[in-house]
């Protein structure tokens, strides 16, 4: 009888333990990422990413080796602000240190070597992680002066 409950017991903790795998929250996952993206460490960031993110990720770092560094894609030091989870999709809110502007990340659950994993799931509007998208791609005027005709 006492073997038959343990045996019980093992596989409760079993099945228990199984079930709550998954450690790696968005929060982490997105942490890591923007870490990984902070120190231009495209491989780490990668490790964290959907397969259509790792071919994004992919042509920033060929286009940086072409062109020199991006800081347009360079986050600064990120906090953490939330994650709003609905079902295998998560949305990561930041703020970056010297810029207010609450920003996102999108990640999807995904099932990687039998298990549930978290992955960075970029959408190409969020490749511009530090910059308040537009303002700072609009052309400046050198002569203010002229009416429009």
């Amino acid at each position: 009888m006492k073997v038959k409950s343990i045996s019980f017991l093992f596989l409760l903790a079993t099945v228990f333990f199984s079930c709550s795998s998954e450690t790696e929250t968005p929060k982490k996952v997105a942490s890591k990422f923007l870490q990984a993206m902070e120190n231009r460490n495209y491989e780490e960031a990668m490790t964290y990413s959907t397969r259509s993110t790792q071919k994004l990720l992919t042509q920033l770092k060929r286009l940086e080796e072409l062109t020199g560094e991006n800081d347009a894609v360079k986050p600064n030091k990120v906090t953490i602000v939330s994650e709003d989870i609905q079902g295998d999709k998560a949305i990561v809110y930041f703020k970056e240190e010297g810029n207010e502007l609450q920003q996102r990340i999108s990640l999807k659950r995904m099932v990687e070597e039998n298990k549930k994993v978290w992955k960075v799931d970029l959408l190409k509007e969020e490749l511009q992680l530090n910059r308040d998208a537009g303002l700072e791609s609009l052309p400046e005027s050198r002569d203010n002066n002229k009416t429009p005709v």
